[in-house]
C-alpha cells in the first residue's frame, strides 16, 4: 500500500495500532524481519488505498481502517503475537521506538504534509517521513531499490527484495531484481562518514546496475555511473563488457575535459593539478562549456569519505555536468586521463564566439577564457520519443510533446535524454506516481515533461493498471 504526497512524493503506509494481549517471548531478528516483509506486501496488494484513491471520498476512514487491521492480520497469519513484534522493533528498528509509536509518529506527519494549504512542505519533514518509512519497513517509490550504509560501513538491504542473510547473495539479489525490472533504480543512502569503499563494493555485488542514485538523504538522490573493480569472469559478460568498453572510451575521449581525482588529506586534483575549493566551481563550469557530451569522471580512493565524494559529485551536477562517472582509482592506476586545462580553456566554448580575454562573473580565471555570446548560427529544435513495457505507440490516444526548453537551446543543450516510469489506469489516464529514472539532470526540465506527459491519453484497458516507460530526446541540429 502507498501513500501519495500532494507534493509529489510516493510513500509506504503508516501502521497505526494499539497493544494487547498477554506478555509473549521475544522475537528473534529473523521472525521480526519475516514479519515486516509479509507485512509489506499486504500493504501493496491492499487496492482501495493505493494509486490516485486519496482523491475519492472516504479515504481517510479506508486508510485508518487498513493501518489497524493489516499489520494484526500478518501478526496472527505469522503465528506470532503483535505485542512481540511491536517491542521487537524497539530492539532491531534503526529509531530505537516500538513499532507503534514509530507509525504513529509517521502518520501524524504524512497527515500534516497532507494538509499543508501553501503545497510546499518542509524538506526536513519530508525526509522524516521517508526515513520512518525505510525503518518501519513500509514500500518507499516503486523504482527504487534502496540501501542503506552507516557510518561504520555495515550494508543494510531494504527487507523486501531479499529472501535472507548473505551480504554478497543479497547484493546478487538485487542485480536479479534489475533483470527482471530494467526500470528501478538502485538508490545508496550512505552516512557522509562512510567511506568510498563501501560504494565500490556494493557497485561490484552488482555488476549489472548501470546507474545508481546515491545520495545521504531520500529526498535529494543524484544519478551517477560506477566502475568498480570486478572480476575477469564478470568482465565477460557482454552487457558489463560493453559498459566497461565505453569507460576507456570515456577515459581516451578528446571531449572528455573535466577528470577530478580525490585522495584522502589532500586537495582536490583537477585534471592532474591540485586545485584549491574556491576555483573549482568556475573552472569546472568553463571546462564543460568546451564539451559536447559534458562527462565528467570522478577518481576515488577507497579512504575517501562518502561525504566528500557526494560533494565533487553534486559540484559536477550543478556545473550542468549530463554525465558524472564514479571510479575507483585502482581500477585506472597509470592510465589517467592525461587533460591540459590551459590547452581546452584556450579553446572557444561550444556554440559561443569569441569576445576576447577577461573575466568572467567576477572571477579571472588562470587563463583567458572567451566570454560566452550569442550562438553563431541558428539550430533547429528536434524531439523524439520511445516507449515500452505494458504500452506501445500504437496504445496511445493523444500525446502532446514536451517542449524543448528556451533556456536549454540557448546554452546549446543537445543530445539530452529523460526517461520516465508511469503507469496508466483502466480508463487510459496517465496516474501521479512518475518516476525519472534517468534526469536530463535539470529538476525544472524534468518537471515539466513530467506536468506534459501527465496530460497523455491512452486507450482504456481491462487491467487497472499498467505499467511503462517512455524515453524522450531531445537535441539541436
Amino acid at each position: 500500500m502507498k501513500i501519495h504526497l500532494r507534493h509529489g512524493l510516493v510513500l509506504g503506509t503508516a501502521v497505526l495500532v494499539t497493544i494487547t494481549g498477554c506478555p509473549t517471548e521475544p522475537l528473534t531478528r529473523e521472525e521480526y524481519t519475516c514479519v515486516k516483509r509479509v507485512l509489506r506486501r499486504e500493504f501493496l496488494s491492499e487496492e482501495s488505498v493505493t494509486d490516485g484513491a486519496r482523491l475519492e471520498s472516504g479515504y481517510e476512514s479506508r486508510l485508518k481502517q487498513a493501518l489497524v487491521d493489516i499489520p494484526r492480520r500478518v501478526c496472527r497469519s505469522q503465528g506470532l503475537s503483535f505485542q512481540a513484534f511491536d517491542r521487537a522493533h524497539e530492539r532491531f528498528g534503526r529509531e530505537g521506538l516500538s513499532y507503534t509509536g514509530e507509525s504513529r509518529e509517521f502518520l501524524r506527519l504524512f497527515i500534516e504534509s497532507q494538509e499543508d494549504i501553501k503545497g510546499k512542505a518542509d524538506p526536513a519533514q519530508i525526509e522524516r517521513i521517508y526515513r520512518l518509512a525505510f525503518d518501519l519497513g513500509l514500500p518507499i517509490p516503486d523504482a527504487f531499490l534502496p540501501i542503506e550504509v552507516t557510518k561504520e560501513g555495515e550494508i543494510l538491504i531494504h527487507e523486501e527484495f531479499v529472501t535472507g542473510p548473505g551480504e554478497s547473495r543479497n547484493l546478487m539479489q538485487i542485480g536479479d531484481r534489475l533483470g527482471e525490472y530494467p526500470f528501478y533504480v538502485v538508490q545508496l543512502l550512505f552516512d557522509p562518514q562512510a567511506y568510498a569503499a563501501s560504494l565500490f563494493k556494493i557497485a561490484g555485488g552488482i555488476p549489472s546496475a548501470e546507474e545508481f542514485n546515491i545520495s545521504d538523504s531520500f529526498s535529494n538522490p543524484l544519478m551517477v555511473m560506477v566502475f568498480p573493480e570486478i572480476s575477469e569472469a564478470d568482465r565477460k559478460i557482454p552487457c558489463i563488457a560493453q559498459r566497461y568498453f565505453d569507460l576507456e572510451y570515456l577515459l581516451a575521449s578528446p571531449d572528455l575535459t573535466v577528470f577530478i581525482e580525490l585522495k584522502p588529506d589532500q586537495p582536490v586534483f583537477l585534471n592532474s593539478d591540485p586545485t584549491q575549493n574556491e576555483y573549482l566551481d568556475p573552472l569546472i563550469e568553463y571546462l564543460l562549456q568546451r564539451s559536447r557530451y559534458k562527462t565528467v569522471i570522478i577518481s576515488a580512493t577507497d579512504e575517501v569519505s562518502f561525504g566528500r565524494l557526494l560533494w565533487a559529485a553534486r559540484l559536477a551536477q550543478g556545473k550542468e555536468a549530463h554525465r558524472i562517472a564514479l571510479v575507483q582509482a585502482e581500477l585506472i592506476k597509470g592510465r589517467e586521463p592525461r587533460i591540459s586545462s590551459e590547452e581546452i580553456l584556450a579553446r572557444f566554448p561550444r556554440g559561443f564566439k569569441e569576445h576576447g580575454p577577461g573575466p568572467i562573473n567576477g572571477f579571472n580565471p588562470p587563463y583567458d577564457v572567451p566570454i560566452p555570446q550569442d550562438s553563431t548560427q541558428e539550430r533547429v529544435e528536434k524531439s523524439s520519443f520511445s516507449i515500452s513495457g505494458d504500452l506501445s505507440s500504437s496504445d496511445i490516444v493523444s500525446s502532446p510533446i514536451p517542449a524543448y526548453p528556451r533556456w536549454a537551446q540557448e546554452r546549446g543543450l543537445s543530445d539530452v535524454t529523460i526517461m520516465v516510469q508511469f503507469r496508466v489506469d483502466k480508463d487510459g489516464n496517465v496516474l501521479p506516481t512518475m518516476l525519472a529514472v534517468r534526469s536530463t539532470g535539470y529538476t525544472n526540465w524534468d518537471n515539466e515533461v513530467k506536468e506534459t506527459l501527465a496530460l497523455w491519453k491512452f486507450k482504456p484497458a481491462q487491467v487497472s493498471r499498467r505499467i511503462a516507460t517512455i524515453t524522450f530526446h531531445f537535441y539541436l541540429r
